[in-house]
């Protein structure tokens, strides 16, 4: 009998020991599954914060300069100037909000997220806003433009009610361009598409004011993909060009800017202009296509010009780092020699400097 007691308790020692070895087994396995899956987070967020890096800065002066000249572009087709807002003051729109202030308040799609002005896109927001635009339509609507930055993705928000709740805008412009100026592109400005029939209504009119007066037989339009805002570094600075359908704006690289309206001049030059009249010109140019150097050039004169060759302007693609880049190219003189290539943003033109081109002819 003591035999057999002591066998049951050597048994149920075995089984006790067997019970705590197998639940210590347990205990290790899933410390060791929750190791992993911390290892495994934390790889992520490294991964995500090594990305970033990457990426630097989300938004910065230059694309903040780049989206005001094509936000001024696109007022001008749209018939509507905007105010932009300036990083300090407020801005009141005639619908009675004020931002950045009121973002707090505000909603998306009717749903309560945080939105936040943002100068380097960066923050923990829903959407960080990097610039503001609005437009007073009368004095008691507005349209108002939210460009944000939502987890790195360009975003366009629209108001244009009378509270305070935003959706992402339909206009395709505004969209694909804003995405454009995010990722260092050039901008594109389109006309507003118009049904048929109010474009043969329009069709007669148009023909009825072809003639603008003044020896202006109506205007010379650029090619699309010569539109949008350009840069060019030499060892003098930075110069810009702003394109537009029927306008080029420049900036020579002492800040000096000015415009030229691109006409279809129907009169030959007087010999004796006096100094007042060329002044009151000073904007209208004398413009015509030349094809040359296997380029198709924008060739511009001074509206009395009388000597020397003009200046010229032609869209054109190079190949940079093994992309395909549209560029400007800026040529003048007897022989149409290239003088400057103007590139989609401020890195590129800094990278490129004085770069010189085969296919592209040089005095």
């Amino acid at each position: 009998m003591k035999k057999l007691t002591i066998i049951s308790s050597v048994i149920l020692s075995l089984l006790l020991v067997l019970t705590g070895c197998g639940s210590n087994s347990s205990k290790k396995s899933n410390v060791t599954s929750k190791v992993k899956l911390i290892k495994q987070s934390s790889s992520k967020k490294s991964q995500k914060g090594v990305a970033k890096k990457k990426s630097g800065s989300l938004w910065n002066n230059d694309k903040d300069s780049h989206l005001e000249d094509f936000m001024k572009q696109w007022g001008e087709v749209m018939n509507q100037t905007y105010t932009k807002y300036d990083g300090t003051n407020n801005i009141q729109t005639a619908s009675g909000m004020n931002y950045p202030q009121d973002f707090n308040s505000a909603t998306v799609n009717e749903q309560n997220v945080s939105m936040a002005w943002d100068k380097k896109g960066t923050g923990k927001n829903d959407y960080n806003v990097v610039a503001i635009y609005n437009y007073n339509k009368s004095s008691s609507s507005s349209i108002t433009y939210a460009f944000t930055l939502a987890d790195g993705e360009p975003i366009v928000l629209v108001n244009e009610g009378s509270g305070n709740n935003w959706s992402e805008t339909k206009n395709k412009s505004l969209r694909e361009n804003f995405v454009n100026i995010f990722d260092g592109k050039a901008t594109h400005v389109e006309k507003p598409k118009v049904s048929s029939s109010s474009s043969a209504k329009s069709s007669s009119s148009t023909k009825a004011t072809e003639d603008l007066g003044e020896g202006r037989g109506g205007y010379v339009t650029t090619p699309e993909a010569m539109r949008g805002t350009w840069y060019s570094k030499s060892e003098y600075g930075m110069k810009k060009l702003v394109i537009s359908e029927h306008e080029i704006a420049y900036t020579d690289s002492n800040g000096q800017s000015g415009r030229t309206i691109l006409y279809k001049k129907t009169i030959p030059t007087p010999d004796n202009v006096s100094e007042e009249k060329v002044k009151d010109k000073m904007e209208w140019g004398d413009a015509r296509y030349v094809n040359i150097h296997g380029l198709q050039y924008i060739n511009v004169l001074g509206w009395f010009q009388t000597a020397g060759a003009g200046a010229d302007y032609a869209a054109h693609t190079e190949e940079i780092n093994g992309n395909k880049v549209p560029v400007v190219v800026e040529g003048g003189g007897a022989g149409y020699w290239t003088f400057s290539v103007y590139y989609p943003s401020e890195d590129l033109a800094n990278q490129q400097g004085d770069t010189k081109y085969e296919d592209l002819y040089y005095q």
